[in-house]
C-alpha cells in the first residue's frame, strides 16, 4: 500500500521533529507504529538511508584532518523506533555538518588529504589482479579501482556489507556504503546493520533492503538476481523506472529498458553455489570486564586466553553504585567517581577496538559529557595526547548527545542521540596509522552495531602535547576526563556495562557479535583456516 499525500506530509513533520530533538509523547508513538505496521513507511525510510549515505559521502569529503581522514557517516538502523530517528536525522544533518565542519580557506590549503580506508580484503581463491597483488587482509580505499583478472575475491566494508567478485571483474570503491560495478560478476551480502548499501552500474542502481543479490555487468547492461530478501532497483535506461525485486526475481537492465533474464533458472542455480575462500588467520587478544561482581573493591577482567596476570578495574572516589545493566550488573558513575584499568599496548601504534554498553540520562547536563572511556596515545602524529570516547556537548561539531571520539585535537562525531535514558552499544575502532605520514589516523564509530561517524579536522584547536608520562601508558580510564597528570575534575554521569578491549580493529560482524552475544566469534580467538 502506498502512502497518501497527507501521510507523507505527516511523516515529514515527524522527521522534522526528530531532527530538531522535539519528538515526544504521541508523535513518538505514531512514528513507531508506522514503522512497525507499514511496509511503505519502512521502504520510505530505507530510501532516505540511501540518500543520507550519499549526502554523507559528499559532506565527509571536506572532513579531513592532517594527517587524519574522515570516516563515512550514516545513521543507525534498528527496528522499530530509533531506526526511523537516525534515518531521518542522517539525511537532514549531513548538509548541516557539511557547512558546520567545513575548514577555513587558510586551513584547507595546508591540510594533507590521504584517501579514506573503507574496507578490507577478507577472502580470496586463485585471485589474480591486473596491477600488483592484493593479499588477504589488505585495506581498500575510497576511490580505489579493483581489477580482478581471474579467481574470486571478497571485500568486507566498514558498513558490514560484503561483496564477492568473480574475475574478470572491475569494481570502483566509492565509500563504505557505495560501489560501482563496471564489469563482471558481484555477489553482495548485506546484514541488517548495512541496509542501504548501494551497487550501481551504467544501466542500473540497486539499493539493498537487507538481502543477498548478484549483479552481472557487461557492455550491454546488467542483470540483477535477488537470492534473499529484496532490493530496490532504479533503471538508468529508457523509462528510468524504479522497481522492487523480491527473492527469486531477476531483471536485465539496459539503455533500451528493463526486460526478463534469459536462462534465469540456470543462472540462479549457479549463483547460489557456495564458494570456499581462503581467509586470513587471525588471533585476537582481548580483555572483558562484565562489572557483575567486585572483589576487594575491584572488578576483574576476563582475558581471552589463560594467563597468570590479573587485570582489575580499580575504582576511585565515592563507591559507585551498581545497577541493573544491559547484562547482569553495570557500573553507575555519579559525576564524582571514576575507574582505572590497564591494557598492554593500548598507548602504542597498533589498532585497538573498545566496545561497551552505555546509558546516559535524558536530563544529563552538558557538564557531564566528559569521557566515558579514555586513554593516552603515544604517537608521532598525535604526540602524547589522549583519546576520549564521549557524548558530544558542542552543537558546532554535530548533534548534541551523539557519540564523539576526540583524538589529538580532532574528533569523530556520530548522529544518534545517546542522551535518551536507553542502553546503546558503542564500539570504537582506533588506528593510529603508525609513523607513516601517508597512512591516516582512522577512527570508526559504531552505535548499536551500525557504522556511524564523521571525522572533522582539528584546525587551530589542536592542543599542545604533554610530556610523556610512562606511569600513564596503557592505562584506560572510565568516567573521567584526562589531563597531563591523570584524571581531571570533569566527570561522566551515567551507566556503563560489558567493556571489551581488543588488540586490533574488529570487523563489523564481530562488533555485531559482541552486541548480540556478548562475545567474539570463536573463530576470532584462534587462528582461522
Amino acid at each position: 500500500m502506498n502512502l497518501t499525500d497527507s501521510e507523507v506530509l505527516e511523516l515529514n513533520t515527524l522527521c522534522g521533529a526528530v531532527v530538531d530533538g522535539t519528538l515526544a509523547g504521541p508523535q513518538r508513538e505514531r512514528l513507531a507504529g508506522w514503522l512497525r505496521d507499514s511496509e511503505a513507511a519502512r521502504r520510505h525510510y530505507v530510501r532516505a538511508l540511501g540518500q543520507s549515505a550519499s549526502l554523507h559521502s559528499y559532506a565527509a569529503e571536506v572532513h579531513t584532518e592532517a594527517p587524519d581522514v574522515p570516516v563515512r557517516a550514516a545513521g543507525p538502523l534498528r527496528f522499530p523506533f530509533w531506526w526511523a530517528t537516525a534515518l531521518a536525522a542522517a539525511a537532514a544533518l549531513a548538509v548541516g555538518l557539511f557547512f558546520a565542519s567545513r575548514p577555513g580557506a587558510e586551513e584547507a590549503g595546508s591540510l594533507a588529504q590521504p584517501s579514506d580506508f573503507v574496507g578490507r580484503l577478507t577472502g580470496a581463491k586463485g585471485s589474480q589482479w591486473a596491477a600488483g597483488s592484493l593479499v588477504t587482509g589488505a585495506l581498500v580505499r575510497k576511490g580505489q579501482k579493483l581489477e580482478l583478472v581471474s579467481g574470486v575475491a571478497e571485500v568486507t566494508f566498514d558498513s558490514g556489507a560484503r561483496v564477492v567478485l568473480e574475475g574478470t571483474a572491475s569494481l570502483h570503491i566509492n565509500s563504505a556504503w557505495d560501489v560501482t560495478l563496471l564489469r563482471g560478476t558481484l555477489k553482495a551480502s548485506v546484514p541488517p546493520e548495512a541496509i542501504g548499501f548501494r551497487v550501481s552500474n551504467a544501466a542500473v542502481e540497486v539499493v539493498d533492503l537487507g538481502t543477498e543479490f548478484t549483479m552481472v555487468a557487461d557492455a550491454g547492461g546488467a542483470e540483477v538476481f535477488v537470492l534473499k530478501g529484496e532490493v530496490e532497483a532504479a533503471s538508468r535506461g529508457a523509462g528510468q523506472e524504479t522497481i522492487l525485486l523480491k527473492e527469486g526475481a531477476s531483471r536485465r537492465f539496459a539503455p533500451t529498458g528493463v526486460s526478463d533474464v534469459n536462462d534465469s533458472a540456470r543462472k540462479f542455480a549457479l549463483f547460489t553455489e557456495p564458494l570456499a575462500l581462503d581467509r586470513l588467520a587471525v588471533v585476537t587478544r582481548h580483555l572483558h570486564w562484565s562489572f557483575d561482581r567486585a572483589t576487594d573493591g575491584a572488578f576483574r577482567a576476563t582475558p581471552a586466553e589463560a594467563t597468570e596476570r590479573t587485570f582489575d578495574t580499580q575504582l576511585h572516589g565515592p563507591a559507585p553504585a551498581q545497577t541493573a545493566g544491559r547484562r547482569g550488573q553495570a557500573l553507575r558513575f555519579d559525576g564524582q567517581n571514576y575507574g582505572q584499568a590497564r591494557f598492554p599496548g593500548l598507548s602504542g601504534n597498533t589498532p585497538h577496538t573498545l566496545a561497551f554498553w552505555v546509558r546516559v540520562p535524558e536530563d544529563a547536563p552538558l557538564s557531564d559529557a566528559y569521557s566515558m572511556v579514555t586513554w593516552f596515545a603515544h604517537n608521532r602524529k598525535l604526540g602524547n595526547r589522549h583519546v576520549g570516547i564521549n557524548w558530544n556537548r558542542d552543537r558546532n561539531d554535530g548533534p548534541i548527545g551523539a557519540l564523539r571520539t576526540d583524538f589529538g585535537g580532532g574528533q569523530a562525531v556520530g548522529l544518534t542521540n545517546l542522551r535518551d535514558g536507553r542502553w546503546h552499544h558503542i564500539a570504537v575502532c582506533f588506528s593510529p596509522g603508525d609513523d607513516d605520514p601517508t597512512v591516516p589516523v582512522q577512527v570508526k564509530q559504531y552505535v548499536d552495531g551500525r557504522l556511524e561517524s564523521s571525522t572533522t579536522i582539528p584546525g587551530k584547536r589542536r592542543g599542545p602535547a604533554v610530556v610523556e608520562n610512562a606511569a600513564l601508558a596503557d592505562l584506560v580510564w572510565l568516567g573521567a576526563r584526562l589531563g597531563a597528570d591523570g584524571p581531571r575534575q570533569q566527570r561522566f554521569r551515567g551507566d556503563l556495562d560489558e567493556l571489551f578491549i581488543a588488540d586490533r580493529g574488529l570487523e563489523p560482524q564481530e562488533i555485531v557479535s559482541l552486541m548480540n552475544d556478548n562475545r567474539l566469534p570463536s573463530a576470532t580467538l584462534a587462528a582461522r583456516r
